[in-house]
C-alpha cells in the first residue's frame, strides 16, 4: 500500500468516526429533549394532582395516579410545593408522601453508611415534614451537610430537646453547620431563648460568638444578662458579639457596657461598641465617641462617624467640630460623614 493509499484510508476511518460521533451527539440531544418534554408533561400532571391534595382530596385513585408519575417527578413536585405550605395543607402533603412510601423509604436511607444517601433522605423528610423518630438522632451526624439539613428540619420541630441539640451545634467546627443552626434559631425566634441562655456559657469561644450573633439578631430583653456577662471575655470575637447584643437590646446597663467597650484593645470590639451606640441613637454618648474619630483603625473611625450621624444634632455638632481638628483622621472621617469636601494644602 502506497503512502497516498494509506493516507486515504486513515482519512476515511476518521471521517466515519466523526460521522458516528455526530450521530451519537444528535441522538443524545434528541433523547434528552424527549426526556425533558416527558418530565415537563409529568410535572404539569403532578401539579394538578397536588392541587387536589392541597384542597383536601386524598383517595386511593389519586395516590395511584401520583405513584405512576415516578419517584423522580414526585421528589421534584415535593420540592416545588412544600416550602410554600403550612398548617393543614402541609399535613395533607405529608399524608400523601407517607402513602406513596416516600417517608418509609427515606427513614430507611437515614441508616445508610453513605453520607450522601443520608443527606438525600433527610432532605426528603424535611420536604415531607416527617421523620420525627429518626431526624433528631442525626443532629450529630458525622457529615456536616447532613447536620445542616437536620438543622433546617428542626425549624418546624422546635421541641425543647431539639433546641438544646441545635444550640450545641453552634460550637460546630464546620462553618456551614453553624450558619445553618443560626438561621434555624432565628426562624424559631423567641422559643429558642431559654436554650441559648442555658447552654451557651459552657461552649468554646467559637460557639459563644456564634450564639451571640443569634442573640443580637433576636434582640430579646431576656438576653441582656448574656451580653453583659461576656463584656470581659478574653476572646475579642466574644466581646464583639457581646457589644452587638447590648446594642440590639438597649437600656441603661447596655449603654454603660458599650461605653466601657469603646476603649477595648481589639478593633472589632471598638467598632461593635460604636455601632451599638449608634443603633440605640444614644445622643448622650456622642462626646464619648469623639476620640474614636481619630482611631488608628478606619473601620472604627467609620462606625463612630456613622453612629454620630444617627444621633441627630448632638452628633452633627461633634462631627462639625472635628472638621477643624488637627488630627487628619478625625477631620477626614467627619467630612465624609457630613458629605463635605475638605481641601488639603
Amino acid at each position: 500500500m502506497t503512502t497516498e493509499q494509506l493516507l486515504d484510508a486513515v482519512l476515511a476511518v476518521e471521517g466515519v468516526s466523526i460521522g458516528l460521533a455526530i450521530l451519537a451527539i444528535v441522538g443524545h440531544a434528541r433523547s434528552v429533549a424527549t426526556d425533558d418534554r416527558s418530565l415537563a408533561q409529568r410535572m404539569r400532571t403532578g401539579r394538578t394532582l397536588l392541587l387536589a391534595v392541597i384542597e383536601g382530596s386524598i383517595d386511593d385513585d389519586l395516590v395511584e395516579r401520583v405513584q405512576r408519575l415516578g419517584r423522580r417527578t414526585q421528589i421534584r413536585l415535593l420540592a416545588e410545593v412544600a416550602p410554600s405550605l403550612e398548617g393543614a395543607e402541609r399535613a395533607r402533603l405529608r399524608e400523601l408522601a407517607t402513602r406513596l412510601g416516600m417517608v418509609a423509604r427515606a427513614e430507611r436511607q437515614c441508616r445508610s453508611r453513605w453520607w450522601w444517601r443520608r443527606l438525600y433522605a433527610t432532605r426528603v423528610l424535611t420536604l415531607a415534614d416527617a421523620g420525627d423518630d429518626v431526624m433528631p438522632g442525626l443532629i450529630d451526624d458525622p457529615h456536616q451537610l447532613v447536620r445542616t439539613q437536620v438543622a433546617e428540619w428542626a425549624a418546624l420541630h422546635p421541641a425543647p430537646s431539639m433546641l438544646l441539640a441545635l444550640v450545641a451545634l453552634l460550637d460546630d467546627q464546620k462553618a456551614i453547620a453553624r450558619f445553618a443552626v443560626q438561621d434555624t434559631l432565628l426562624r424559631i425566634g423567641r422559643p429558642a431563648v431559654p436554650a441559648i441562655m442555658s447552654s451557651i456559657r459552657t461552649m468554646s469561644p467559637l460557639g459563644i460568638a456564634s450564639g451571640l450573633v443569634v442573640a443580637a439578631r433576636l434582640g430579646d430583653a431576656e438576653l441582656l444578662p448574656l451580653g453583659l456577662s461576656f463584656r470581659d471575655h478574653p476572646d475579642p470575637a466574644v466581646r464583639s458579639g457581646a457589644a452587638d447584643v447590648l446594642g440590639a437590646i438597649g437600656g441603661d446597663e447596655a449603654v454603660d457596657g458599650l461605653l466601657g467597650l469603646l476603649a477595648d484593645p481589639a478593633i472589632e470590639v471598638r467598632r461593635s461598641a460604636a455601632r451599638g451606640l449608634g443603633r440605640l441613637e444614644h445622643w448622650a454618648s456622642a462626646a464619648a465617641l469623639r476620640p474614636l474619630l481619630g482611631d488608628p483603625a478606619w473601620l472604627v473611625r467609620r462606625e463612630s462617624a456613622l453612629a454620630l450621624t444617627a444621633m441627630g444634632a448632638p452628633g452633627s455638632l461633634i462631627l462639625r467640630t472635628a472638621l477643624r481638628s488637627s488630627d487628619r483622621f478625625a477631620a477626614d472621617i467627619a467630612a465624609q460623614a457630613l458629605g463635605l469636601r475638605t481641601e488639603r494644602a
